[in-house]
């Protein structure tokens, strides 16, 4: 089967149902082949990429064809519906991920952290409510107005994509080695200068910093989850596919690491000085320092808590 077909179907799959998901693709994939062999018949050879997506445009757009298996609705027709549906959960997912963020900055920054935090998951949980209600007004409009969106009958098989939902990373779906190869050198830097197998220069403006003993308490914690991490990228090495375990226990890393950062980021006094060798002004290199660090920390927690968003979405999407 052609390539073309194999992405078209990839992408319908993110879109449909998840009980009825395999057997929908296996009835699509019987259609299309035999379309596709009927084609072949009649002209005496096999098809170019162009008559395979005229095919597909046939059977029409992923986002049109998932939509045929979703529930009937009554507000909004089935005939806009596929991409209301569509709308709504990428709205939500994103208003999802930045209220996430903002709630990670509020346990970070706040005096007050828990109440600043539940303060921000409230307010979002509204603003979600009101974006809902807008998108479901506009589409159901849209629907009373008898609108009809050309790109979903005038698509191009071969750059169709399910957007937000390729993150959903299905079973199927490859990891690509040159990620997995990147993910392991950073996570070996990490565990050797954690260890002090590894050391890197730390004179700073004329200032020896170092580590202050408050980061002990972070030493087992971090030593544990590069040993794991190195673990679970060595399985991704040697079988680079994504399955619903890999993907569970990479979110409980993310999570961990997400909880060191943020624990680290509230502890005074990571970085202290070794040895002054020839700053006038020592204290303001300690400040610089401690700022360089927190800020570190900072942005390490919010990729961690975006990766853990991801990981989110691939097992409710799955």
């Amino acid at each position: 089967m052609s390539t073309l077909v194999d992405h078209y179907l990839l992408q319908l799959r993110t879109l449909l149902p998840a009980k009825q998901r395999d057997d929908i693709a296996a009835e699509l994939r019987d259609s299309i082949r035999s379309a596709v062999e009927e084609r072949e018949r009649e002209v005496g050879r096999a098809l170019t990429d162009d008559e395979v997506n005229e095919i597909l445009r046939g059977f029409g757009h992923p986002m049109v064809v998932a939509g045929r298996y979703l529930p009937i609705q009554q507000l909004i027709g089935p005939d806009v519906f596929p991409l209301y549906w569509y709308v709504m959960q990428a709205v939500l997912i994103v208003i999802a991920v930045i209220a996430g963020l903002l709630v990670g900055v509020a346990l970070l920054t706040a005096p007050r952290a828990s109440q600043a935090a539940i303060q921000v998951a409230v307010s979002f949980w509204w603003i979600a409510l009101q974006a809902a209600a807008l998108v479901t007004l506009v589409f159901a409009v849209l629907d009373h107005s008898r609108a009809r969106f050309s790109f979903l009958d005038k698509f191009d098989a071969r750059k169709v994509t399910a957007g937000i939902w390729g993150v959903r990373g299905a079973p199927i779906s490859a990891i690509p080695r040159t990620d997995t190869v990147f993910e392991i050198a950073t996570t070996a830097i990490l565990l050797f200068w954690w260890v002090e197998w590894l050391v890197f220069p730390s004179t700073w403006l004329g200032v020896v910093l170092r580590l202050s003993p408050a980061i002990e308490p972070f030493f087992y914690p971090v030593l544990a989850l590069c040993i794991v991490e190195l673990v679970r990228l060595g399985v991704d090495l040697v079988r680079p596919y994504r399955t619903v375990p890999r993907v569970a226990l990479r979110l409980v890393l993310n999570l961990a690491w997400v909880a060191v950062f943020v624990l680290a980021y509230r502890t005074e006094s990571l970085v202290e000085i070794a040895e002054n060798m020839r700053s006038e002004n020592p204290e303001r290199v300690l400040e610089m320092a401690r700022a360089s660090m927190s800020i570190t920390l900072f942005v390490l927690a919010g990729v961690s808590a975006i990766l853990a968003a991801t990981d989110v979405v691939r097992l409710v999407r799955r």
